[in-house]
């Protein structure tokens, strides 16, 4: 005796893993707070002298990022390389926006008097 499979079913069968295939997961950490995340370790390393490893130890935990979903946005990010380039151009602006202001000196800055004494 043969069953007849329907045709909402094959479609079903047909449809799903195409469906499975194409449809995308988001990244574990928000990329707001990645930009955050990625913008402290790049400015750690530069005035820390604490290795890679504790750098980007503390900075995880200071963001309450467990090890694992850090991985896994960075390699959702490799899968879809050009999203790196909005990435890293959020880093730029991020990182150019908590610098902190000079403050450029002006008439009213300066002092009344020379600390200079004319002989």
């Amino acid at each position: 005796m043969k069953k007849r499979v329907s045709s909402s079913a094959l479609f079903l069968l047909i449809i799903s893993p195409i469906l499975f295939l194409t449809c995308e997961r988001a990244a574990p950490i928000p990329e707001t707070k990645l930009v955050k995340i990625y913008s402290e370790i790049v400015l750690m390393q530069d005035t820390s002298k604490l290795s890679q490893s504790e750098i980007k130890h503390r900075v995880l935990k200071k963001f309450s990022v467990n090890d694992n979903d850090y991985e896994e946005t960075i390699k959702f990010y490799n899968r879809t390389p050009e999203k790196w380039q909005s990435f890293f151009d959020s880093v730029i602006v991020y990182i150019e926006r908590s610098k902190p202001k000079s403050v450029k000196s002006d008439v009213k800055s300066l002092p009344e008097q020379s600390l200079i004494k004319d002989n």
